[in-house]
């Protein structure tokens, strides 16, 4: 009996205790397998989080960097045209044919490596599949491109990981699409311009050019660099292993094509001025040969050139610096007889002299500090138009020095001489007007007639512009312009009358410049025969001179003031017989091809 009690009791204390370690077990697994379920879920939000938000853009770019490549669309340069329309530099299309190195040899090893396991299977179609189906050949890919087989090769080992080499800049369209075809490993083509200059030697000067990849560094192309170039756009390219476009192009920029400019040239007169200068220069065995034309009512420059001259689609034609400047410009040098207009204009602006005030240049000779000043003859009491006509130094010299001797200097810088003219143009010189400290009886003795001073072709052609137009001075322009700007009266307009009939005297009977006179037009002007200076400063050669002339057409109402420099004329080398019968040739031309109204008659033959 107590052993089936204590039996009992046995299974009543057992039995309870076996059931909650069951139930705690089955609980405890059932959260383990939650929780490891959890964490599970937990760390593929979180792996989806980090690769999905935090590590988008690294993963995106690594994936892109296999299949897009972008491409630069380049943009068309602007047309510089003439005032008329006439093209003076356009951009022609190349192509430039690349080749991506590292794409290449990577294809080229897998081609390899999978031709060597077909050779132990050949009949494994699936390798068979995976074998690059682009060209892989070397010399083909050189003979296409015109380049030697060796130095191909050379390139690309030197450049194995390179994802950018050029194998030509410049091929016609054509060729490339022929090469496009041929499916070379790693090889595409990039659109570029080349720019072709169809006037070059009259125009090289002022519109410079471009260099390989389209950067102006000559001339109006580097100055208006930035408005020419216009924005380049960009492309995305999406491209399989092997290379293969799959999907159109992306544009991701838009291209903005470049300003294009018209310039105040007209091409005509340019051609017609570049031809004389060369036959001048030529005819007298002369350094170089520059002029400028413009038009006195606008400011607008007509024509502006130099001989020698260089052609910008030539590269071997580059070699001549020399050849590359614009004289006009930027080289600056004494003027010689040109500046006694400006300075009897000042004579007569200053109260002291009117237009029949008699000066005496006798006996042709005055001494001046430590030098002589000296006229060709003794021309003894001169007017001051006799002294504009003779071209008398000594006239105008005791014309400067009767006046206090900031005068004159002052005058100078008050027409645009010693500072740069409103073109404006690269390298533009400035001249030179000595300080006022040397502002001494010597200096501006000598400033009178044209020495002592540094001017440019431009500054002259300013001033003599100035003077046709009433003393009114119109800012220079390379560019066309819509309407005349606001001129600036510098001299007084009865006062540049006078002196405009003054320098016609010089191309009548009497006058320096009598070769200077054109059929059925009025023409006024002044000689300049400069002794340069000589190679080591001291002094002036006697052998080498500056021819000059600068005038204006007709002067009944002026429209064109010019300027010609002929610069180490050999054999006869006076202004009136080097430089004005260029002049007369090319303003003859001009106001002709203008339809400028004829101011006196034509010469006619003598009735026998």
């Amino acid at each position: 009996m107590v052993d089936k009690r204590t039996s009992q009791a046995t299974r009543k204390k057992q039995q309870p205790i076996t059931e909650k370690n069951a139930l705690s077990v089955d609980m405890w697994r059932f959260y383990l397998m939650w929780g490891v379920v959890l964490l599970c879920f937990l760390a593929l939000v979180g792996r989806a989080f980090y690769v999905q938000v935090i590590n988008k853009d690294f993963l995106q770019n690594k994936a892109n960097a296999n299949i897009l490549r972008t491409e630069k669309i380049k943009a068309m340069r602007g047309v510089i045209y003439d005032r008329h329309g006439v093209p003076l530099a356009i951009s022609t299309p190349v192509m430039k044919v690349v080749i991506d190195p590292r794409d290449y040899f990577e294809t080229k090893k897998l081609f390899d490596e999978i031709t060597a396991e077909l050779a132990k299977d050949p009949h494994n179609r699936k390798l068979k599949r995976q074998l690059p189906d682009k060209n892989l050949n070397l010399d083909e890919l050189a003979d296409a491109v015109g380049m030697d087989r060796a130095e191909l090769k050379k390139k690309m080992n030197e450049r194995p990981r390179s994802r950018y080499l050029v194998l030509q800049k410049e091929i016609p369209p054509q060729q490339a699409e022929l090469i496009a075809k041929r499916e070379f490993q790693g090889v595409y083509t990039e659109k570029n311009y080349k720019r072709y200059y169809p006037q070059p030697q009259p125009n090289a000067q002022i519109i410079g050019l471009t260099n390989s990849e389209g950067v102006g560094i000559e001339g109006l192309e580097m100055q208006l660099n930035k408005a020419l170039s216009g924005h380049d756009g960009e492309q995305q390219i999406v491209r399989d292993k092997k290379g293969n476009r799959f999907k159109d192009p992306e544009i991701i920029k838009e291209v903005e094509a470049g300003e294009n400019i018209t310039l105040s040239i007209d091409s005509r007169l340019q051609y017609i001025l570049y031809r004389e200068l060369t036959a001048a220069g030529v005819a007298n065995n002369a350094r170089s040969a520059t002029a400028i034309a413009v038009d006195v009512k606008t400011g607008e420059i007509l024509a502006m050139t130099s001989w020698p001259s260089y052609n910008p689609n030539d590269k071997k034609s580059l070699a001549n610096k020399d050849a590359m400047r614009n004289r006009g410009a930027v080289d600056s040098f004494e003027p010689g007889s040109t500046m006694k207009p400006l300075t009897v204009a000042m004579a007569l602006e200053s109260g002291k002299y009117t237009a029949n005030s008699i000066v005496n240049t006798s006996p042709g000779s005055m001494r001046i500090g430590n030098h002589t000043i000296r006229d060709t003859h003794n021309y003894g009491a001169l007017t001051l138009g006799g002294i504009i006509q003779k071209s008398s130094n000594v006239g105008v010299a005791k014309i400067a020095l009767s006046l206090p001797y900031a005068t004159l200097p002052t005058f100078y810088k008050r027409v645009g001489m010693g500072q740069r003219s409103a073109v404006k143009f690269p390298g533009e010189s400035a001249g030179l007007i000595l300080p006022p400290s040397k502002w001494n009886v010597s200096e501006v003795g000598t400033m009178a007639y044209g020495y002592g001073l540094n001017a440019t072709v431009l500054q002259i052609a300013d001033a003599y512009a100035m003077i046709a137009n009433k003393g009114v001075k119109m800012p220079l322009s390379l560019y066309k312009l819509d309407q005349p700007p606001k001129g600036e009266q510098i001299v007084d307009a009865k006062i540049a009358e006078q002196v405009l009939l003054m320098m016609e005297a010089v191309t009548l009977p009497g006058g320096t410049a009598q070769q200077a006179n054109i059929p059925g037009y009025r023409v006024a002007g002044k000689t300049g025969t400069a002794h340069k200076l000589r190679a080591d400063r001291k002094g002036y050669s006697d052998s080498e001179y500056r021819a000059l002339f600068a005038g204006m057409a007709p002067v009944s109402d002026p429209r064109l003031a010019m300027v010609v420099v002929v610069e180490n004329p050999k054999g006869q080398y006076y202004g009136g017989l080097v430089a004005a019968p260029v002049f007369a040739r090319v303003m003859q031309e001009s106001l002709r091809l203008m339809n400028v109204p004829l101011d006196k008659p034509l010469d006619t033959p003598k009735i026998q």
